[in-house]
């Protein structure tokens, strides 16, 4: 009998689970994604796309043309998960029963007074605003917990690139990185200072006022710009606030990706309540992997898998140059800056799709490994 497996969210994560698990298992199982969008949207190249890098048009691509064949697709959204009976049920009243659950539905961004930066509606937006900029002042920043930590910093060093007589500030309501991300924020925050990019660590942003242009922050700064990009706080969708704790998350064994209490449950991707490594798609590819693998041993009657945080990816920083950034629970490494990492970020806007399909894992896999612990072959100043 074909065990039913249910994934809710077409996105980086559940799509790469989908696929993995097609090509693993076949007609062994019953694969059904629910998701409510027609695209797939490449969330780190809305960068490239807001400051005029990349087409719309290269970060979007229909979910369809991404997803195995064998794959059933429901265009619809979940609004209530019961683990207890076996089941979701979805905004069109449909009952979809499960054997395995995969969560992957992403965050939602907070309304705010400025549009962040996750979305194609927000980046067409912020597009057109940057393309008609011509004034002297931008600030970047953020409130909290954010989807990829290092995206502020790129945007500060592309927009120092493109605006080189303007005054940038950036809003780091971090006072100090956590342990683990020091080796990135070593690296981010020197090029900052190489570039004459200010960055106020440990300020948190209280108001935005549109009108006057002005952000204060809690420690009663005030900061006027004619530029802002301000990157609202996230959090889990009401459909599964039966599911998050206390963080606001849905919690995780970090090694199983299991929702807590639930042996048939996963949870990957920033839905999750692991904050270190930080939430970005790296980790959510690799959390994906696991996941598909978990339930293919599972199935398969093999062993129990761990997974160990891994996640990688390059960094923009700026005039040609990049860094790489290796973390897992336990350590992390940030090369550059180099202009292979560069080019290494802008590849994956291309290479991302591929990923998807698993083309790739193959070579990721390889690059994981080396950077996770082999010495470092790449010259870096």
């Amino acid at each position: 009998m074909q065990k039913r497996v249910v994934i809710v969210g077409a996105g980086n994560a559940g799509t790469t689970v989908a696929n993995e698990l097609a090509k693993k298992l076949g007609d062994k199982v019953e694969i059904t994604v629910i998701e409510p969008s027609d695209y797939n949207l490449y969330q780190p190249g809305i960068v490239d796309f807001v400051v005029g890098h990349e087409r719309i048009e290269s970060i979007k691509r229909e979910i369809n043309n991404l997803l195995d064949k064998r794959v059933k697709i429901v265009k619809d959204r979940v609004v209530k998960v019961s683990p207890e009976n076996g089941k979701v049920v979805t905004e069109k009243g449909k009952e979809i029963e499960f054997d395995y659950l995969v969560l992957s539905p992403g965050v939602k961004n907070k309304k705010g007074a400025l549009p962040s930066w996750h979305s194609e509606e927000n980046a067409l937006k912020l597009r057109q605003i940057i393309d008609s900029f011509s004034g002297k002042k931008i600030v970047i920043g953020y409130y909290g917990i954010i989807k990829c930590p290092a995206a502020p910093f790129e945007f500060a060093f592309l927009l120092r690139q493109k605006f080189p007589e303007a005054k940038i500030t950036l809003i780091n309501p971090v006072a100090q990185p956590p342990e683990l991300q020091k080796p990135m924020a070593s690296k981010l925050a020197e090029r900052s200072k190489e570039l004459g990019i200010e960055i106020l660590r440990g300020a948190k942003i209280s108001t935005v006022n549109v009108s006057d242009k002005v952000i204060q922050t809690d420690d009663g700064q005030k900061i006027s710009y004619d530029l802002a990009l301000i990157d609202t706080p996230i959090y889990v969708a009401e459909e599964f606030s039966n599911l998050v704790d206390s963080s606001g998350f849905i919690p995780v064994d970090k090694e199983t990706l299991k929702v807590n209490d639930f042996d048939n449950i996963y949870a990957v991707g920033d839905v999750t309540n692991i904050m270190l490594p930080p939430k970005t798609g790296a980790i959510a590819h690799y959390g994906a992997i696991h996941v598909a693998h978990s339930i293919y041993n599972d199935i398969m009657g093999f062993g129990k898998i761990k997974f160990d945080g891994s996640a990688m990816c390059a960094v923009y920083g700026g005039y040609g140059n990049g860094y790489f950034i290796y973390m897992n629970y336990n350590k992390s490494r940030a090369l550059g800056p180099s202009s292979i990492f560069h080019s290494a970020k802008r590849s994956f806007t291309s290479l991302y799709w591929l990923s998807l399909k698993g083309t790739i894992d193959p070579f990721l896999e390889i690059t994981r490994k080396y950077f996770s612990g082999g010495p470092q072959l790449i010259k870096t100043r």
